[in-house]
């Protein structure tokens, strides 16, 4: 029997409200390691034993293998429950018994052409979307899909709770992206490839990991299967043992890697983006990016996977291609919706300091709230273009107040003649209603402007 935390009991709740309130799709948002899985599972195993029948897709061959697994931990018989991937369902699908249930594992893959020929087939199954990231790379929302949105906790809380561990960020920068251009909706793969496989970048990977991750088993994430190759004989070199594999490798050598992974016989695995979601390996306890995108969801996806929790683990993130200046950090909190584009991330807050800071000395990356670096102690010192904002800030507020207190003046005013600057004959113009190039030519006459 699967035993829930409390907020799986929450989202339990949420979604018998929903379906009680006569939703048929609902997309559920939860954190990377908030144990999707299980929850589903177990409610899957309920639905099971009201006579319904289930069907729980995923669309990786790693996913359907460790879906698998956890009705298993969990004693949950496969009666009525049919667990596969969704190309093999979309492609078969008189093959299978009718569904009353859909449950879509990674959901914000549901408007490619597979799974929409599974939702089209059935239009009257209830559909459980799950995911940690509800919108698509080209960053539209979900809404024509799914009818309404659960969200819960967030990845702060599960970090606080000790769902998910820890973690320090890093973005020590390798090379110079600044002209890297776009293909389509992410970044030029080929491009950022040649920007990132100089001899001189994967020395400054290495160096950084052996600095800043030094023994940590880690997974790297590449911007192309040669980039990954590449990559994984540079640590093989420098006497650190990592492998590749991509989707092209043999499913038995496949199995083998992760299982010599799992059992910490690798150091690193290099990859494209073959374990990017629901790769569920507590031993990962850094990832390594060296994949520059334009995603939000791959950023939060990729950057989570060694943030799984183990006794006294802290996390290590290694950003060498700045996604953490698109994105933030990955437990930021954002506002997903069903409806809306999710909003363009802003760099600078309202106080036009940045919301995230790098450490000059180390390439801690932190949360701007604190005044130094927590891994090294070093004082931050604003770059220039916050001190500019700054100023452009407290130049505005300075304008505004002269505007306030002009229109305050004015008040009483009951000819032109009377205001003593261009602060008080703008405010003057606009308590008569004037067009503005009234002032500008009072103020001509009166000397104001020379």
């Amino acid at each position: 029997m699967i035993e829930f935390r409390p907020y799986q009991k929450d989202y339990i709740r949420k979604i018998g409200c929903a379906f009680n309130a006569g939703y048929k799709k609902i997309c559920i948002v939860a954190p990377c390691g908030s144990g999707k899985t299980a929850l589903f599972a177990g409610m899957a195993d309920a639905s099971q034993k009201n006579g319904k029948t289930v069907w729980f897709l995923v669309h990786r061959k790693e996913l359907l293998d460790q879906t698998t697994a956890t009705f298993e931990r969990f004693g949950i018989k496969l009666i009525t429950i049919n667990i596969g991937m969704v190309a093999t369902y979309a492609n078969h699908l008189d093959s299978y018994p009718k569904p009353d249930l859909i449950v879509f594992d990674e959901c914000h893959f549901s408007a490619a052409k597979t799974w929409q020929k599974i939702i089209k087939k059935f239009p009257n199954a209830y559909l459980i979307g799950l995911t940690a990231t509800p919108c698509r790379l080209d960053g539209k929302p979900l809404g024509d899909i799914y009818q309404t949105m659960i969200t819960g906790v967030t990845i702060k809380e599960l970090i606080s709770q000790g769902y998910l561990s820890p973690y320090r960020y890093f973005a020590p920068k390798v090379a110079d992206l600044s002209d890297l251009k776009r293909k389509g909706s992410d970044f030029n793969a080929e491009q950022a490839t040649e920007l990132l496989s100089t001899r001189a970048v994967f020395g400054d990977v290495v160096k950084h990991y052996k600095a800043l991750a030094d023994g940590l088993q880690a997974i790297c994430y590449c911007s192309t299967v040669k980039h990954s190759q590449t990559t994984a004989e540079a640590f093989s070199q420098a006497g650190i043992n990592a492998v590749h594999f991509d989707g092209n490798t043999p499913k038995k050598e496949r199995d083998d890697i992760l299982r010599q992974y799992r059992e910490k016989k690798l150091r690193i695995l290099c990859n494209v983006d073959l374990i990017s979601v629901g790769f569920d390996c507590p031993n990962c306890e850094c990832c390594i990016l060296l994949r520059p995108t334009m995603s939000l969801a791959l950023f939060i996806q990729q950057s989570m996977r060694c943030m799984r929790p183990k006794a006294g683990k802290t996390a290590v993130i290694l950003d060498h291609v700045n996604n953490y200046t698109r994105f933030g950090l990955p437990d930021e909190e954002r506002e997903w919706s069903l409806q809306n584009k999710v909003k363009p991330r802003q760099s600078h807050a309202e106080d036009g300091m940045l919301k995230v800071r790098t450490c000059g000395n180390c390439f801690c990356t932190y949360e701007s709230k604190l005044k130094k670096c927590p891994y090294c102690g070093d004082e931050y010192k604003p770059t220039d273009q916050e001190i500019k904002n700054v100023k452009e800030i407290r130049l505005a507020e300075i304008k505004e107040e002269r505007k306030q207190k002009a229109e305050e003046t004015v008040k009483d005013y009951n000819n032109a003649d009377e205001c003593k600057n261009m602060a008080e004959l703008a405010a003057f113009a606009k308590k008569k209603g004037y067009k503005p190039q009234w002032a500008y030519f009072a103020g001509k006459r009166r000397g104001f402007i020379k």
